[in-house]
């Protein structure tokens, strides 16, 4: 029987980090954590890319199936250090914004009338690598690991320094540097958690046969890479939409979810207690 290993994980962030979330006129909002796609994602760029074949497209294809395959990830949240460990914070929690929330504004420039383009500012929010008292910032979360993985990404490992997450990567947002990555132990042959009644939820439910849970709904969609050679377009939404419980949403008894592809939480197989 395959057997998951768990690890905890923890990176110093080291610029600001937008998550993509929705628009609000010319503000491009930023989630406050970092969802297990986007780790997924990360991960799978860095193995592809340290294997040599960082310029095939159909490389991250496969390497991206390899990794869904043998890695389950959980959110990252932003994190401060405390004693000898790091304590997350929500974005459910009020000092939230004041702590981490930051912006960067810019616009694009018309050179003809030596000013800014018309209609073109627009303001990006992130989250920022230092706090408003100047305390460094970390992301925590937890990995998944199939205990006998294939040679093709069983050197994930080093690939955890090298990671970058998030949008504007080109500008040089969403850097990290690795902190942690401990393993705890064994958690058998599913990744699960166990959320206590009246505790939030950290990532998204899938909210088909899930009863217990109170909070807002949300279709989970976002842009991804396309691959298909015969579409111009080199970005698409995704081709269907999870509905899920968002983030913050409140079990109202003791539950336990499995963790499903990217982080995205569901009911336990065949009614599994």
């Amino acid at each position: 029987m395959m057997a998951w290993q768990q690890y905890n994980l923890t990176f110093r962030l080291l610029s600001p980090l937008h998550i993509g979330w929705r628009k609000s006129g010319n503000l491009q909002q930023s989630r406050g954590y970092v969802p297990g796609k986007n780790v997924w994602a990360g991960l799978t760029a860095r193995l592809t890319r340290d294997a040599g074949q960082g310029a095939m497209g159909e490389a991250y294809v496969r390497m991206g199936q390899r990794v869904t395959e043998n890695f389950r990830f959980t959110y990252l949240y932003p994190s401060l250090a405390a004693g000898e460990g790091y304590q997350p914070h929500y974005p459910w929690e009020e000092d939230f914004d004041y702590l981490f929330a930051d912006s960067y504004t810019s616009t694009a420039l018309n050179y003809s009338v030596q000013s800014a383009e018309e209609g073109m500012l627009h303001e990006t929010e992130c989250i920022a690598p230092h706090t408003r008292c100047r305390q460094p910032v970390y992301l925590t979360g937890t990995l998944f690991v199939l205990s006998n993985l294939p040679d093709t990404v069983s050197h994930w490992q080093a690939s955890l320094p090298k990671l970058q997450f998030g949008g504007e990567r080109g500008y040089g947002w969403g850097q990290v540097a690795l902190c942690r990555c401990s393993l705890i132990g064994e958690s058998g042959d599913l990744p699960v958690v166990i959320i206590s009644a009246k505790e939030h939820i950290t990532a998204h439910l899938r909210a088909e046969n899930v009863t217990g849970v109170a909070g807002p709904v949300e279709p989970l969609v976002g842009w991804e890479r396309n691959n298909n050679p015969a579409e111009s377009s080199n970005w698409r939404l995704s081709s269907s939409a999870a509905i899920c419980y968002a983030p913050g949403a409140i079990v109202t008894q003791d539950q336990t979810f499995l963790i499903g592809e990217y982080g995205i939480l569901g009911a336990l197989p065949g009614g599994r207690p």
